[in-house]
């Protein structure tokens, strides 16, 4: 009886004092928290500015693929891609009309190396295109492995003030042991709530960027059957 009324008593107290155990934390436990703040933060800012690139992409995409396959075989190829700048598909198929503008059929070379040179510069396009997408992808794996790590630092930090208020106050009294305690539970916290949006953002895009490659690798394969059947 006497520790649940201790605990009724400090309970609301310990949960409307957050902000208050946060502002009196220790600079180490101000540091961990602050770290976390930026890493979440940046985070929440690259799955945001991704996934409105992705879609803006992908929606290119589809208008580009549709206009591809309309274009009649005099139609003025190079001036369909520059209608759509932001299609991925549309800078592969430049590339790969350049490779094919390079090594004309005149020039007297082998049918197949031509088109297979072609095929090389697509495959390249696409890498690079993709690696664009993923630029800072990577940091959301790094949050989502190294967050609850810190935050499990910062959870440490706190039970080992718990223990050191225990020793120099000689009592193990709930109030002696629950801002440091407290202190430890925001830190878990904190680290949890970095990783988990991170590792979903990051599991999310991966596919994202996935599918973008399989569908820049299938355009390749169909722009070069078409250039096969137009020169045939």
């Amino acid at each position: 009886m006497a520790l649940g009324s201790i605990l009724l008593q400090a309970g609301p107290g310990i949960r409307a004092s957050v902000p208050a155990l946060i502002a009196s934390a220790g600079p180490f436990a101000k540091t961990v928290l602050a770290l976390l703040l930026v890493m979440s933060v940046y985070s929440w800012a690259v799955i945001v500015d991704r996934l409105r690139l992705f879609t803006r992409v992908r929606s290119a995409d589809r208008e580009f693929l549709d206009a591809f396959r309309r274009l009649p075989a005099s139609g003025d190829f190079r001036r369909l891609c520059e209608q759509f700048p932001r299609s991925l598909l549309a800078r592969v198929a430049m590339a790969g009309q350049r490779a094919l503008d390079q090594q004309p059929l005149e020039a007297g070379g082998s049918v197949a190396m031509r088109y297979e040179v072609a095929q090389r510069a697509m495959d390249r396009a696409a890498s690079e295109e993709v690696a664009n997408l993923e630029r800072h992808v990577g940091f959301l794996a790094t949050t989502g492995s190294v967050s609850p790590f810190i935050g499990l630092m910062g959870t440490v930090w706190g039970v080992m003030s718990s223990f050191l208020n225990i020793g120099a106050q000689g009592s193990a009294s709930l109030v002696v042991v629950a801002p440091g305690i407290a202190e430890a539970l925001i830190a878990t916290v904190a680290g949890l709530a970095a990783a988990i949006p991170a590792v979903v953002g990051y599991n999310h895009l991966l596919g994202r960027l996935r599918d973008v490659a399989h569908s820049a690798g299938e355009f390749a394969n169909e722009f070069i059957e078409r250039r096969i059947q137009e020169t045939s």
